[in-house]
């Protein structure tokens, strides 16, 4: 009879052991008020894959302010609007662009060995159980490589920045990310390209 109460007891711990789980294991992506993080890490392989299976939609903007799209420096024939590809060939990442009258360019980046990761918690969004959901970005910059239109902006210390730009909880993964912003920088050229991500949230 003792022995049956103990087995009975075991059992009851095991299934206590196993009710507890699903929190605990969600509570390792759960975030908290004021959560921020900042920092510049390796773009180790876990990284590379979620980044690599990043789909860009097909439409890519050019940011000009309060100016025309003809007054941006560094691309031949400056476009407000381009129809976009993107894809990964070996270790580079070659965005094509095309704008309404068959102008087209490249803009490309090789793989950096660093990613420089924001997440931070903005204080307006509402905590649905697991804490706020951060806003996030992702950034990977490398010199900066072009063709066609954008030929004359490239130069030695041009610099090439691709922001991913998203939120969710503590757990980063490639849903996370619905927009990308392209930052042209140097002492040639001086523009940024924007536009959606694919998401199958």
């Amino acid at each position: 009879m003792r022995r049956r109460g103990v087995v009975i007891s075991l059992l009851l711990t095991i299934v206590a052991l196993f009710s507890a789980s699903p929190p605990a294991l969600a509570c390792a992506c759960c975030t908290h008020e004021g959560q921020r993080n900042v920092a510049t890490v390796a773009l180790d392989s876990g990284k590379q894959q979620e980044i690599e299976s990043l789909r860009f939609a097909g439409k890519a903007t050019l940011f000009t302010g309060e100016a025309d799209a003809a007054d941006i420096a560094g691309i031949a024939t400056p476009s407000a609007s381009y129809e976009l590809t993107a894809k990964w060939l070996d270790d580079r990442l070659v965005l094509s662009f095309r704008d309404k009258l068959g102008h087209s360019g490249d803009l490309s980046m090789a793989r950096p060995k660093t990613v420089s990761v924001f997440e931070v918690d903005p204080r307006d969004r509402p905590d649905r159980g697991q804490g706020p959901t951060l806003y996030k970005e992702w950034k990977l910059s490398a010199p900066a490589g072009g063709s066609g239109v954008f030929r004359p902006g490239i130069a030695p210390r041009q610099l090439l920045t691709l922001i991913l730009q998203g939120g969710g909880n503590s757990c980063t993964g490639a849903n996370d990310f619905s927009h990308w912003t392209l930052v042209m920088q140097g002492p040639k050229a001086n523009y940024t390209l924007f536009g959606d991500l694919v998401t199958t949230k």
